[in-house]
């Protein structure tokens, strides 16, 4: 049985402090997402202030709100903002305003994502746009904001976390526009954390397979579509809560030296896929 000496010890032990987030600003973006309301409750117990950015109004708003009632709960303080995450100039300007309200921004999470499945010849010029609007320019809006409100803290740094989805490195049928804009925000990743890291700010990358709020995206009765499912090492389907620890890790000081870096939170998928 451990004495109350040695809980004690383990207790001041550094580890645990690496998952403390007491006095950080955070920014989740598409915080109405399951995988995005995870990470703020994850941040919101390590003691963060955060703001909830949902992707549109109305529905996502409600949403929110009832996540910011959750996060009060908690104990954590929380504001909702609209971003609109495909003009760059909306990204920043929100950025700023959060930063301003906030004394800074600290943390940058990005969980923006839309799915297509369709071949290419099928695949219009918009609809690629809007891929790529939400898979990758979305990151890349949202880094650029968020570095340059990280370099005016005191003292300069911070972490951003952008989620991705393996299939921007392995291939399956009929997602060649959404694996192209997932492999562009992966290399974003190992880029910015070259350009970023004279400032104290690092990047990382967090990679997802087949999840439990992806249900509407695959046909489990098509032989290509159904190995993101079988092939899945633990044989289900990942959770929000699987991811948001790895989010709090690098979130936290125990990454202060990991960056560039893309993690698979994917039940082993890339072992098969």
């Amino acid at each position: 049985m451990t004495s109350p000496d040695a809980l004690a010890a383990l207790a001041a032990m550094p580890g645990p402090a690496h998952f403390r987030l007491d006095g950080k600003r955070a920014l989740i973006v598409a915080a109405e997402s399951p995988v995005g309301a995870a990470i703020a409750r994850g941040f919101a117990e390590a003691g963060a202030q955060i703001a909830l950015a949902v992707l549109h109004p109305n529905e996502a708003v409600v949403s929110a709100k009832r996540l910011q009632r959750e996060l009060e709960a908690l104990g954590a303080r929380s504001t909702v903002y609209v971003m609109d995450v495909t003009l760059g100039k909306n990204v920043q300007v929100t950025t700023r305003q959060i930063a301003k309200e906030l004394g800074g921004i600290d943390v940058a999470v990005c969980a923006s994502d839309l799915f297509l499945g369709k071949p290419i010849g099928k695949t219009s010029d918009s609809e690629l746009q809007q891929v790529m609007a939400y898979n990758f320019n979305a990151h890349f809006f949202v880094a650029r904001s968020a570095s340059e409100e990280m370099r005016r803290n005191d003292p300069a740094g911070g972490r951003i976390v952008l989620l991705s989805h393996v299939l921007g490195e392995r291939g399956l049928s009929n997602t060649a526009a959404y694996g192209a804009a997932h492999g562009a925000t992966q290399q974003l990743v190992r880029s910015l954390s070259q350009e970023l890291a004279p400032q104290g700010v690092t990047i990382n990358g967090i990679s997802t397979g087949w999840m439990d709020w992806m249900q509407d995206r695959l046909d489990e009765r098509d032989d290509d579509a159904g190995r993101a499912i079988r092939f899945t090492l633990p044989r289900r389907a990942g959770s929000p809560d699987d991811v948001a620890p790895m989010a709090l890790w690098l979130a936290g000081s125990g990454a202060g030296n990991v960056t560039g870096q893309v993690f698979h939170v994917d039940g082993g998928l890339t072992q098969h896929l």
